[in-house]
């Protein structure tokens, strides 16, 4: 293996995401687009190298939730639509958005008066969406505030009402009926603004959760991301496809001892060894996203029950919830508190094992530093990515 600045990366695999946009795209009919989702570094894969591949399979719509998510893509050389979620808050950033040509949300009052203004003064056409508020409680307008907006850019030939979109709060849940609320409001206000003269062309609520479980509400796009990086949205779906796991996070042991039964490992003694073994040392640690967990409110008492029963299980060394890196394609459990930057594993004294030999470690994508090197292969080789003029770009750490 290639020797790399940093004892960690990530290698993802081009053709595994074409696999998942192919699977995505038997379940969409042609007059729905795709909008590939690149929020959050798409994803931890990498945004710039992810929509230069799936515009090279003919997506032409982006979308992420901030501007400088949008910025980023639009620098390494995408010229495609790209919709900017999160509304901007001053004049500075709607000036970079209309002049890098960015699709912008309009979800309030003050959202419409500052682009209204804004594009005037530049004189430069901008295509928004608006956002509608129907039962998730973060942003958008009411059916009054939407006539009211829809009156007030009628005025200004600069901006183009390209779309209007709402957000569904609980798609993945068995209980269909506030999702199929959220749509008869989404639904009466797009009617009530057709009778008040404003047509929008594109028309869109479903995410991945809502796009496997709801056909009838993919209307004219349907906005995509976990799918595309081969997971499934959390709740269970009676719609499947065959998607895979592009991405590997993987580092080096840096260290090797063996170790006595008995021997304490870990700050606070945290962990005595059971047998004779092989402790390897990895230089990844909480840092990095391993052992972290997103630390939400339980949503009721039985989702409150089986995350107590997960920690106790975790406590007792629960084979089901332990933590496992790979090593030559067989599985090893962390052992101890997880350092900052470092863990250890345990592994059989049988076992050959050295210095420098590869791991792969299972962690939150999301959660994985931008500086970490991601690695691009095809069979099993780092290639390069084109952008829209065939343009090709050496991918970092290749």
């Amino acid at each position: 293996m290639k020797q790399y600045l940093q004892n960690k990366w990530v290698e993802i695999d081009v053709d595994v995401v074409k696999g998942n946009l192919e699977a995505i795209k038997t379940l969409l009919e042609e007059r729905t687009r795709l909008v590939a989702v690149l929020k959050a570094d798409a994803y931890g894969h990498g945004a710039v190298n992810i929509a230069r591949l799936l515009f090279q399979q003919g997506v032409d719509f982006f979308a992420v939730s901030f501007l400088g998510e949008a910025m980023e893509i639009r620098k390494g050389g995408i010229r495609a639509s790209i919709l900017v979620f999160s509304p901007m808050v001053d004049e500075d950033q709607v000036k970079e958005a209309i002049k890098n040509k960015l699709t912008l949300t309009i979800a309030s009052l003050y959202d419409s008066q500052l682009i209204d203004e804004v594009s005037r003064r530049l004189n430069q056409k901008v295509s928004v969406h608006l956002k509608v508020e129907t039962g998730l409680g973060r942003f958008g307008m009411n059916g009054e505030e939407l006539i009211s907006v829809c009156n007030s850019l009628k005025e200004n030939p600069n901006i183009y009402i390209e779309g209007i979109y709402t957000h569904m709060a609980e798609a993945a849940a068995s209980d269909a009926s506030y999702t199929e609320g959220q749509f008869s409001s989404f639904m009466e206000i797009i009617q009530s603004l057709s009778a008040a003269g404003f047509r929008i062309p594109v028309k869109h609520c479903a995410n991945s959760a809502v796009f496997l479980k709801y056909p009838h509400m993919h209307l004219d796009a349907v906005r995509i991301g976990t799918l595309l990086s081969g997971q499934y949205p959390a709740g269970s779906f009676s719609q499947t496809l065959s998607l895979a796991d592009p991405f590997k996070f993987k580092s080096q042991i840096i260290a090797l001892r063996n170790r006595k039964a008995g021997t304490y490992l870990g700050y606070y003694r945290s962990y005595r060894m059971k047998n004779p073994a092989q402790i390897a040392v990895i230089p990844v640690g909480y840092n990095d996203g391993l052992a972290l967990e997103v630390a939400n409110k339980p949503e009721g008492f039985i989702d409150l029950l089986k995350k107590l029963v997960k920690m106790v299980l975790f406590y007792f060394d629960s084979p089901r919830y332990s933590l496992y890196i790979k090593i030559k394609g067989r599985a090893y459990p962390l052992r101890g508190k997880i350092f900052m930057q470092m863990a250890l594993i345990e592994i059989p004294l049988n076992v050959g094992v050295s210095v420098g030999d590869e791991v792969e470690i299972p962690l939150r994508k999301t959660l994985i530093a931008k500086n970490i090197s991601r690695i691009y292969l095809r069979d099993g080789a780092a290639v390069k990515i084109e952008d829209e003029d065939g343009t090709s770009y050496v991918v970092e750490g290749v």
